[in-house]
């Protein structure tokens, strides 16, 4: 008995394991489940390619603004080390250094957002520039108006 339930599962499974050639003829005559399935899939596939390359470039995009936002740290961290200010003026030397921070995060900031537009969203990045110009232009308009008078 056992060899014959043995036998039995053993047939069963092998009609599971069946082609995709065989499982599409069975409920695809006219193969257009298959080619849509196909479409399905390179789109999944592409929109996975295009999700990687996505972050790739976000990440590309912080580690520039990070290297950007550390140069004035690193500047003013330079000449408090070379001319060791915080022995004479310790209070300045920490003001020096929170304003070269806050400068810094600044500058991280401006820079993560301008690339983030440029590279990632287009379509915003154009009309954030156009208005930034536009109000460049009316700015520069009423400071020379105001000059001439």
């Amino acid at each position: 008995m056992k060899t014959l339930i043995t036998l039995f599962f053993l047939l069963t499974s092998l009609q599971v394991v069946a082609s995709p050639e065989d499982m599409y003829g069975m409920y695809d005559k006219d193969g257009k489940h298959r080619e849509m399935t196909e479409k399905v899939e390179q789109i999944i596939h592409k929109s996975e390619e295009q999700k990687k390359e996505r972050q790739t470039k976000n990440i590309s995009i912080m580690i520039v603004s990070l290297v950007i936002a550390l140069i004035p740290l690193c500047i003013v961290g330079g000449d408090v080390i070379r001319k060791q200010t915080w022995k004479t003026n310790s209070r300045g030397t920490i003001q020096a250094l929170g304003t070269a921070l806050a400068g810094g995060v600044a500058l991280f900031a401006f820079n993560y957002g301008w690339l983030y537009l440029k590279y990632l969203q287009e379509e915003v990045f154009k009309w954030v520039l156009s208005i930034a110009f536009i109000i460049l232009l009316i700015g520069t308009g009423i400071y020379l108006a105001r000059n001439n008078k």
